[in-house]
């Protein structure tokens, strides 16, 4: 079975990821809940990347007072946005960018995009999950360069985690999609699983990362108990 953790902020999504473990990001308010919400509209993935001001910020040094600013290694959305270009490229299908602050704070993520030869269709602010009333979702790969959960999520793929994902808890439905599909990524790639709240200072946060860490663990135990029932069954 694979470990299950749950930690919180930049410093604990690096080191899940240095650990080799799927990552679980939670920022429910906005990234999080508006990154189900596109999933279950049809997009074809949805990534995270760090806005430019979260790099700008690591580069000079003077992180204080972020919550990304113990990350060793910092952010990479350059990187982020080039992920994201191959994945529409793929798919021959349009990238999305989801963004906080103004489209000038997602230069360094769409110059990704761009570079992977990918046509962006849209710039939109982030609207949590009223982006269905924004935004077109089907089809499209979304990169949401926010300053919580993108920058979460750039931190853990930045750090080396196989996969990364978004979780909420905004329906009960969501909380089974995600810890299903945080299950099915770390059998893929023969890992644990970390959930990630964003910040001690977000209580909704933490209690919607225990509550997916509590659903992931049922869906765990729910796929041995069948394992090992179909082995009795077979047995017989």
């Amino acid at each position: 079975m694979p470990s299950v953790k749950m930690t919180i902020g930049a410093s604990g999504a690096a080191e899940a990821a240095l650990n080799g473990d799927v990552v679980v990001v939670v920022d429910v308010v906005n990234t999080s809940s508006a990154a189900e919400v596109a999933l279950r509209g049809g997009a074809i993935e949805v990534l995270g990347a760090a806005p430019d001001r979260a790099y700008e910020v690591l580069v000079r040094k003077r992180a204080s007072k972020y919550p990304f600013a113990d990350a060793p290694k910092g952010v990479d959305p350059v990187e982020r946005g080039r992920e994201a270009g191959r994945l529409a490229v793929e798919h021959d299908a349009e990238v999305v960018l989801v963004v906080d602050g103004g489209e000038e704070n997602a230069r360094m993520a769409r110059q990704g995009v761009e570079e992977e030869g990918a046509e962006i269709a849209e710039i939109v602010p982030n609207a949590g999950p009223r982006i269905k009333d924004v935004v077109d979702l089907s089809d499209r790969v979304f990169l949401f360069v926010t300053a919580t959960g993108g920058t979460l999520y750039d931190v853990a793929r930045t750090h080396g985690a196989p996969a990364v994902t978004f979780g909420t808890v905004v329906r009960r439905s969501l909380i089974r999609a995600c810890a299903e599909r945080a299950v099915r990524l770390s059998e893929r790639y023969g890992s644990g699983i970390t959930i990630v709240a964003s910040s001690i200072f977000a209580p909704e946060d933490l209690d919607a990362g225990a509550r997916i860490f509590e659903e992931v663990c049922k869906v765990i135990t729910e796929n041995v108990c069948e394992e090992r029932f179909e082995e009795i069954v077979s047995s017989l």
